[in-house]
Parts: C-alpha cells; structure tokens; sequence
C-alpha cells in the first residue's frame, strides 16, 4: 500500500458544480463558494478512508486558480495543505509521495459536453497538443509526477473528464462525481453515495502497485492562444528561456499567429511550455 498520498485538487469537476454562461470558477463566484466546500468534503472523504486503510501522510495541493481555495477549518485536522510557491516548478514537492491521486480536475477545452471545459486557462488558451494529440491537465500533471517516479493512481470527476483520465493514464482507478451534459449542466449524485464510494475506490487505488509512462525527449509541445498577443508574450517567453519555438507553420497562413510549438528536450522544459 502506498502510505504517503498526495491529493491535487481542482475544483471543476468536483460534486454540485456546473458552469454559468461566460464566465470561469472564479473566486468569490457563486459556483466558487460550492465548488471550495464540496471539494473539501470530498477530499475528507478520501482522507477518512485512507487513514483508516493505514495511510500515514494525506496532503493536498490546493492548484484551482493559483490556490487559496480551501479553507483550511473545512478539511480533516490531519490533512496537510500544500499552497504552492510559484517561483518553483510546478509539484516540486512530489518527492515527498508515493503516489498522486486527483480530485475536481475537468475536461480539456474543446471537449463537448464538458462542465466548465478549459486547459490552464479558460481566458487565454485554445488548445495545447502533445507530438500532434491534445492533452489536458491530467495528461500534464501525470507526467510531472511520473517524473517524479512518483504514479497517478485515482481520479475523481465528471464522467467525460474521467474518461479522459483513463485515457491519459493506464490503469487510473476513477469515481464519477457527476454526469457531464454541457459547459453549463450536470446530473449530480447524491453526496453520500459518493462519498462512500470515494473512500472504497480510493483505498483500493493505493493498495495495489500502479506503474507510470515517463515523457518520452525530445518531445513537440502545441500551446493555442484564443488572441495572437498572447502567443506573441508566450513565444518571447520561450525564446529567452532558450526553448527552441516558433509559430506552428500553415501551408495557408504561413505561420499561425495564435499557436506556438515547441521542441522540449527534459521535463524543465515541458514545465515551462505549460
């Protein structure tokens, strides 16, 4: 059994949630003020049962938004919560676990039917693409963590969330929280229900050996942006951190003001694409 879980935390994909037309989960948003409580019941859930099961640390990252999202009297008393520092790579402290397990993370933008639907930015970002395929934020947390040496082990979301989850990464164990109709409708469960069924499928994750995939280098990394200025800001960044990038060319256009690509060469890299 893996003793030592770290829980990363979203907050669009949990329970009673669903999106508002034009507008992100944004703090202080009624969807918001749902979204914290019932992602913090949901993570005392898992919590109980863990400890139960034998587990000795149960931290949880708190990443909607750039954090701050929890209240900190809402979780379990033995639940560590981990704010980021963001001047540091993203889960820098994954050494510290043997496994990650996500909670809340939803659908990459441009999937249909997806509650509240995005990748990193509702605001900015049209796409991101990985050696030509899509890829969402369970795609890029899964590899971070993997290299780590650190597996993802247990998902929890909507239903087509989850099914991207499956997709990204081989043997996920995941819990559906609700069934995903639109940006902006879900069928919800009944919380009791799912809590009970959190601890069961969660205990059953980190009791049983889960390998990882490691990105394979060098690697093609698509960033989209919905406005060229933006793509303009991101590819300068790139550039002056010594990223090999450029506008993606178009036999059309010539070059495609609104998407960079990217050749990443170790997971630094990668990190700095996102």
């Amino acid at each position: 059994m893996y003793k030592k879980i770290l829980i990363a935390l979203d907050l669009e994909g949990v329970n009673n949630v669903k999106g508002v037309p034009y507008e992100a989960l944004s703090k202080d948003t009624d969807q918001w003020k749902i979204a914290r409580v019932q992602g913090a019941l949901e993570v005392n859930a898992a919590a109980e049962a863990l400890f139960l099961a034998g587990a000795e640390k149960v931290d949880v990252w708190d990443n909607h938004g750039g954090g701050h999202n929890i209240d900190r009297a809402d979780l379990d008393g033995r639940i560590t919560l981990i704010q980021s520092d963001f001047s540091k790579p993203r889960m820098y402290f994954a050494d510290d676990y043997d496994c990650v397990c996500y909670f809340g993370y939803h659908a990459m933008e441009g999937t249909l039917g997806g509650v509240l639907a995005h990748t990193m930015s509702s605001k900015t970002v049209q796409f991101y693409k990985l050696n030509g395929k899509y890829i969402g934020e369970i795609d890029m947390d899964a590899y971070i963590a993997a290299s780590h040496g650190k597996p993802s082990v247990f998902f929890a979301a909507g239903d087509i969330a989850c099914a991207q989850a499956k997709r990204a990464v081989d043997g996920i164990v995941t819990v559906t929280t609700k069934r995903e109709i639109s940006r902006n409708e879900a069928k919800f469960r009944d919380n009791g229900e799912l809590f009970t069924e959190i601890g069961e499928k969660i205990v059953e994750a980190v009791s049983s050996e889960h390998g990882y995939k490691t990105l394979d280098f060098p690697a093609s990394f698509e960033k989209s942006f919905k406005r060229v200025e933006d793509a303009e800001k991101y590819l300068d960044r790139l550039q002056k951190k010594g990223i090999a990038a450029d506008y993606l060319a178009d036999d059309i256009l010539g070059k495609d003001a609104h998407t960079v690509v990217s050749t990443v060469h170790n997971i630094g890299e990668f990190i700095a694409c996102i």
